[in-house]
Formats: C-alpha cells, sequence, structure tokens
C-alpha cells in the first residue's frame, strides 16, 4: 500500500511549493540581470578606455605646448628607452649567433669543444728566415741617389 501524507504534510506542500516556485524564478531573474550589468559595464568600460586614450594625447599634446622642455625631455628618455631595447636585442642576437657558431663548428677529429687555431705566422720558421732583397745595394734608386 502506497504511503499517503498526512493533511499537515499536504497543507505544508500547499504553501513551500509556490514559494519555492517564486524564490527561483526571482533567482533567475536576479541572475539575467546581473548578467544584463556585467555585460554594460564591461561596453561601458571599454568606450572609457578609448576615450580615455584620446583624451590622454589631447592632455599630452597641451601639456607639450606649455611646457616645451618638458616635451623635449620626455622625447630624449623615450629614444633613450628605444636605443637601449634596440641594443639589448643586438646584444642577444649576437650572443645568439656566437653561440649557434660554437654548436655548430667544424671539428677536425680533436675534442677540445673549441675552435680550430690558426698559427701565427711569425711563429713559423719558413717565414722569418726567408729575406727578399728589393735594391741592389740597399742605397736606392741610382737616380734619386746623391753623389759621393
Amino acid at each position: 500500500m502506497p504511503l499517503r501524507k498526512s493533511k499537515t504534510t499536504k497543507a505544508k506542500d500547499a504553501v513551500t511549493d509556490p514559494l519555492k516556485n517564486q524564490v527561483s524564478d526571482r533567482t533567475d531573474d536576479l541572475m539575467a540581470a546581473l548578467d544584463a550589468a556585467k555585460e554594460a559595464l564591461a561596453r561601458a568600460s571599454a568606450a572609457a578606455a578609448s576615450k580615455g586614450a584620446e583624451l590622454g594625447k589631447e592632455a599630452s599634446k597641451a601639456a607639450d605646448k606649455l611646457m616645451p622642455e618638458r616635451a623635449r625631455q620626455r622625447r630624449r628618455e623615450a629614444a633613450r628607452r628605444r636605443n637601449r631595447r634596440l641594443l639589448a636585442g643586438t646584444a642577444a642576437l649576437a650572443a645568439l649567433g656566437v653561440l649557434a657558431s660554437r654548436l655548430t663548428g667544424s671539428r677536425t677529429g680533436k675534442d677540445d669543444g673549441g675552435w680550430d687555431r690558426v698559427p701565427d705566422p711569425a711563429s713559423t720558421p719558413a717565414a722569418s728566415a726567408e729575406v727578399t732583397q728589393l735594391h741592389g745595394n740597399g742605397a736606392g734608386d741610382p737616380a734619386r741617389t746623391p753623389p759621393s
């Protein structure tokens, strides 16, 4: 036999069911309103940011006209920052190139991990032993040599 509800349970359900429905309806309405408010706030902040950037540029131009020395200083600092970034990038690129050449350098059977060394021309015995004489008697051109 199925369970039967008492009169008090039926009365309580009759009162609470519509209240539950009302609360869930209100909650749904509030969530929809909250979502709409978030979207409106996002649109407003985006619009204000673009207008703020335009106002910032106009204010900067006006300040440059009023204080030309400060504007010149600001431009110099910007140029210094730009040059510093360019120099840092160039140094990093050069270091990367050196690293790549070290890693892909030619190996000649030696396992020293470095580049091949070119010998000094002064340290070779053949270069220092031979001397070629350019003039006959070492005095130079006979036509230009004064008589003795």
